[in-house]
């Protein structure tokens, strides 16, 4: 299984279902909407992802969030 968040221009990060439920990572993957207490600037969109435990650099951020999917891929 994998979790799919996708971006309105496309942009998809993508996350194991182990990652996410089983490692340090998943602890720190957040769905947004407000920093600060104040809405997301206009280049974030009106909420956005963020994986701020990722070890590497590039972390996996996805602004302008549409939807987020569990996908399976194999049987």
């Amino acid at each position: 299984m994998v979790v799919v968040a996708t971006a309105s221009d496309g942009y998809k990060a993508v996350f194991s279902w182990s990652e996410l439920f089983n490692s340090p990572v998943g602890e720190g993957v957040l769905v947004f909407f407000e920093k600060d207490g104040m809405p997301l600037a206009d280049d974030e969109g009106r909420i956005a992802l963020i994986s701020a435990k990722d070890l590497r650099t590039g972390p996996r951020h996805v602004k302008w969030l549409q939807g987020i999917e569990v996908r399976k891929i194999a049987d």
